[in-house]
């Protein structure tokens, strides 16, 4: 039995509360519900004696490390 479970970045803001900072832009810097998500499906799992194995993967630095190409440029001008 396997699951993927896809979580949206601030998600986590009604179940755990975060630092209240923001970053250089001004944005709220809000709560990494990754962490949380996997911690709690553990215990749960654990509680009711279901063995898991979670592995998880937090692609943010991915996504935002790769250079810009045409299609982004592209794409940005499309959303403009």
């Amino acid at each position: 039995k396997y699951a993927v479970i896809v979580a949206a970045e601030g998600c986590g803001d009604t179940l755990i509360s975060g630092t209240g900072a923001t970053d250089a832009g001004g944005n709220k810097l809000l709560a990494d519900v990754g962490p949380y998500l996997k911690d709690e499906i553990t215990l749960y799992c654990k509680s009711i004696k279901i063995p898991v194995s979670i592995k998880y993967i937090d692609p943010t630095y991915m996504i935002r490390a790769v250079p810009a190409n045409a299609s982004d440029s592209i794409y940005c001008s499309v959303l403009a």
